[in-house]
């Protein structure tokens, strides 16, 4: 007959000791692969937002119109746009993905820099092990610090005095050559004692590779005060003489364009900034970057546009458009753009067509309400003679001048410490340096064995230098 085990409860064993979950999560959290896989997601998805349409800074302001800006947008990509959106991959500087991201880089980096801080004391502490007070013949000194230490103890056939001296002589001819590399002696006790060698190579690394995490930590911060602090106001091109206002950043910004003057065929085209009670006038170029109360403005000139202005009172009209002004600009981003003005005074219409061929456009001149349509290109600032025929000056012949000017993309970004991203290159460069070279050290520890046999303990911080080392005291 075959009884049953009693449970443990019935023979009254103690419960399982419960396991500290601390030092469980805090070695998940110190392990590099960690670190790697959080910065290559966050990676992964600036590369996936630099590569989808984003939100314009204006919009941070405006739910309404960010609303339609998103359905917009999102009904372009058709059922993927859902899930993009749904990602905040459109509006990738307020993603909760790139917060919480961003939030858990730190977290980790903070991590690995008290790693290495710690591993800066424990190299000012491993010297001190050499005079500590001795222990059980053949126990390893305990290693301050929580980085890993490789231990390696066997017993040797030889006698403690002979390896004694050897010791000495391999460890000296292997690292006194090498300036890196501080080899260290202490002798315990006399005679039957414990001799003690310390090997610290590369020490210096340890004080340098902390910048690198540091240099990190400083531009994450930057970051996260521009995604919490920061703004960016990406308004439409410009054309010649239009006008973009932001009140909510007191920003205003003007593309003016001042009457050619004998000598100057073009005239002056330049783009007046104001931000808050600061102004600045910047001269059109194909890149210009400015800064303006600690924001950055950055101006392009690269779509084409077109003034029309007259040299009398005539105004144009748009279609659709109310009132009349006397001055128009228009942009063209793309080959086959057209845009239409009326003259209600001369009783025509001009429309203007972007051609395929870089810096030419088609000109329709549409005389009254089913009149001769007249075409040419031009690639040039030209003009128009026309005739009046309302008003008090009807049959007086005007000029219609056509100004050929870029249209100016503008991007006006506040980025709060922005100056301190050139301190975080200067601090990863630094650091990167620390890791051109791996530290590391060895403690070496003899005692006498019975029967005139030694004990021999190396401990290292790496695989590496304990075997390289192990490899220079074997006694053949």
């Amino acid at each position: 007959m075959v009884e049953p085990i009693p449970a443990s409860s019935e023979l009254n064993l103690p419960p399982p000791p419960r396991r500290d979950p601390f030092p469980l999560l805090w070695e998940s959290l110190r392990r590099p692969l960690l670190l790697v896989g959080v910065a290559g997601f966050l990676l992964l998805l600036v590369i996936v937002g630099l590569a989808l349409p984003q939100l314009p800074g204006q919009f941070a302001d405006d739910p309404a119109g960010a609303t339609r800006w998103l359905l917009t947008t999102r009904n372009e990509y058709g059922g993927l746009g859902t899930l993009l959106n749904g990602l905040g991959l459109f509006d990738l500087i307020h993603s909760p993905l790139i917060r919480g991201g961003l939030a858990v880089l730190g977290l980790l980096l903070l991590i690995h820099l008290g790693e290495q801080v710690a591993d800066i004391q424990r190299s000012r502490q491993l010297p001190g092990l050499l005079a500590a007070a001795k222990g059980a013949t053949g126990e390893p000194l305990p290693i301050p610090g929580s980085g890993q230490v490789f231990r390696s103890r066997s017993g040797l056939d030889a006698s403690f005095a002979q390896m004694a001296g050897a010791i000495s002589r391999r460890l000296g001819d292997r690292f006194d050559a090498n300036p890196s590399v501080l080899v260290r002696r202490a002798q315990v006790s006399e005679g039957g004692g414990e001799m003690r060698w310390l090997v610290q190579g590369h020490a210096w690394a340890y004080y340098v590779r902390p910048l690198l995490l540091a240099g990190i930590l400083l531009a994450l911060a930057v970051l996260w005060g521009g995604v919490n602090f920061g703004w960016e106001v990406n308004p439409p091109p410009l054309a010649p003489g239009g006008e973009f206002r932001f009140p909510q950043r007191e920003l205003h910004l003007r593309y003016t364009v001042l009457d050619a003057n004998e000598g100057q065929k073009n005239g002056l085209a330049a783009l007046q900034v104001e931000l808050g009670d600061a102004s600045q006038l910047l001269a059109l170029g194909r890149t210009h970057t400015a800064r303006l109360n600690n924001t950055t403005i950055r101006m392009e000139s690269k779509v084409p546009g077109i003034l029309v202005e007259s040299d009398s009172e005539v105004n144009f009209l748009l279609p659709g458009q109310v009132g009349a002004i006397n001055r128009i600009g228009f942009v063209f981003p793309a080959a086959g753009s057209e845009e239409s003005v009326l003259i209600p005074d001369a009783d025509m219409g001009l429309r203007l067509v972007r051609l395929a061929e870089e810096g030419r456009f088609l000109i329709e001149t549409i005389a009254g309400e089913g009149g001769a349509v007249t075409r040419s290109e031009i690639s040039q600032d030209e003009s128009r003679q026309v005739y009046l025929v309302r008003g008090e000056r009807a049959g007086q012949q005007i000029t219609i001048e056509l100004r050929l000017l870029p249209a100016v993309t503008v991007r006006v970004r506040y980025l709060p410490g922005d100056g301190l991203l050139w301190a975080s290159l200067a601090l990863v460069l630094t650091g990167i340096v620390g890791y051109v070279r791996r530290p590391y050290f060895a403690l070496v520890q003899l005692g006498p064995w019975p029967e005139e046999r030694s004990v021999l303990v190396v401990q290292s911080s790496s695989p590496e230098p304990l075997a390289e080392l192990e490899g220079s005291i074997h006694i053949q």
